[in-house]
């Protein structure tokens, strides 16, 4: 997390800091990103990077919290309460994203890319964390629909979590397969991650949610 040099910055330079980082690691994988061609583009010393953060690692990291903060603005509206099913509440989740995705492309750029780095021997370990805890929102959110009779008990909670939670990783694949979508392109270009496919996108998370929905429902 940054260290105290870094919050007492002024905000416009701390945002061109942001800016510029979130740009790098959007635009290469996390080993070959490099901290010495960011500092040169922003005319500032390499040490100070290090005045505001431990190391490489810790500024990927904070980036990462800053990105999802800022669709979690877009996530947190999205009540269960509000929807007369799950799917329908599961459904509203992919709204949001997409909404996050075309107001705020920088920050849904960098948290595409993150994928990318799923085998680097530098982040494996958090990437492993990262899916673990994912699993275990999933989990939590499914046993509650089980334990109020909407899903399925008869199947283990953690095979739905698991399968959900694949299902939802390779809608893009699917997408990139059989419509042709080239997200890649999108981040290079500078554009939202889905551009103009948002029709696209919606159309395959029905169709992966009728699917889902006959195998987990009672």
């Amino acid at each position: 997390m940054p260290k105290p040099t870094f919050e007492k910055l002024k905000q416009e330079k701390k945002e061109k800091i942001i800016d510029a980082f979130i740009r790098e690691f959007s635009s290469h994988r996390y080993d070959d990103a490099s901290l010495s061609r960011v500092v040169k583009q922003l005319g500032i010393a390499k040490g100070s990077v290090y005045q505001y953060f431990e190391d490489k690692l810790d500024l990927y990291l904070y980036l990462k919290t800053y990105c999802e903060k800022a669709k979690l603005a877009y996530i947190v509206h999205v009540k269960r309460s509000d929807h007369q099913d799950f799917w329908s509440y599961y459904r509203a989740l992919f709204e949001a994203g997409i909404e996050f995705d075309l107001k705020s492309p920088r920050e849904s750029r960098f948290l595409y890319c993150i994928s990318k780095n799923e085998h680097s021997p530098s982040v494996r370990a958090f990437h492993n964390q990262w899916r673990d805890q994912a699993l275990q929102m999933f989990e939590a959110m499914l046993q509650q629909e089980v334990d109020q009779g909407f899903l399925r008990e008869d199947v283990p909670v953690k095979a739905m979590s698991f399968f959900m939670i694949s299902a939802t990783v390779h809608i893009g694949d699917y997408m990139q397969l059989y419509h042709g979508t080239d997200f890649d392109k999108n981040v290079s270009e500078g554009n939202p991650v889905f551009a103009h496919e948002s029709k696209v996108l919606m159309q395959t998370a029905d169709d992966f949610i009728k699917m889902l929905r006959n195998g987990f429902d009672v």
